[in-house]
């Protein structure tokens, strides 16, 4: 199924220091093969050699969240809980460094979620917001929190509450494309949303605008692909 928002995780390697950079870069590969627990090594050794380093917190965090995943959909629900701990404690300290760091806001909002906590995402995202009322990611991000449960309460057969959560979508995503017109993020979700409303031709329309804006979204140019044919 195409996501409307890319929910992947984006690790980073812009620590300072060769030393981290380089066990940073070693732990991404790793995380690229699903070597979970040699990621977590390589990282906690960028951070040995960097302990202020953000980037290398949220890599840590991401891993376990991840790993919580796997170990969710293999049914160790142990492991998983521990795993869901140590993501939180990462995410929390790499905001602690860095208040604004938006893949930290992304990922901690996804594991709530992940872990039906969908008060704890909503107050993460809101005081976020508040913080910074005119900044265009929190927005996204609320969007995507909205978006998620409008699928969940279409889900549950509770028409009226989904179409609430969509307009509360759109709005956000319409106050994004005003300020960043070509935010390719805003353009896919709200293509997402008018396929979801049955307008394919608004959706066609949204969808390549996202992709003139950022060509390499591939599964989107497949979903393209198939309403156009």
């Amino acid at each position: 199924m195409m996501k409307r928002f890319c929910t992947t995780f984006l690790l980073l390697v812009f620590a300072l220091g060769c030393v981290s950079q380089n066990h940073n870069v070693e732990g991404v590969r790793y995380f690229g093969q699903a070597r979970y627990d040699a990621a977590i090594t390589a990282f906690q050794s960028a951070l040995r050699a960097n302990p202020n380093d953000p980037n290398t917190l949220y890599n840590i965090a991401a891993t376990y969240h991840q790993s919580a995943r796997a170990s969710l959909r293999s049914g160790h629900m142990a492991a998983a809980q521990q795993q869901y701990e140590q993501a939180v404690q990462y995410y929390q300290l790499c905001l602690a460094r860095a208040p604004n760091h938006a893949d930290a806001y992304r990922g901690l909002s996804a594991l709530y979620m992940d872990y039906q906590n969908g008060e704890a995402a909503y107050q993460l995202l809101r005081n976020w917001y508040d913080a910074n009322p005119v900044s265009i990611e929190p927005k996204l991000e609320f969007a995507r929190f909205y978006q998620e449960f409008a699928e969940i309460c279409t889900i549950q057969g509770h028409t009226e509450n989904a179409q609430r959560y969509r307009d509360a979508t759109e709005k956000l995503l319409q106050q994004v494309l005003a300020a960043e017109p070509t935010n390719h993020r805003a353009l896919r979700a709200l293509g997402f949303l008018k396929e979801q409303n049955g307008d394919i031709g608004g959706a066609v329309a949204e969808y390549q605008r996202s992709l003139q804006a950022h060509p390499q979204q591939q599964d989107l140019a497949a979903r393209v692909a198939d309403l156009t044919r």
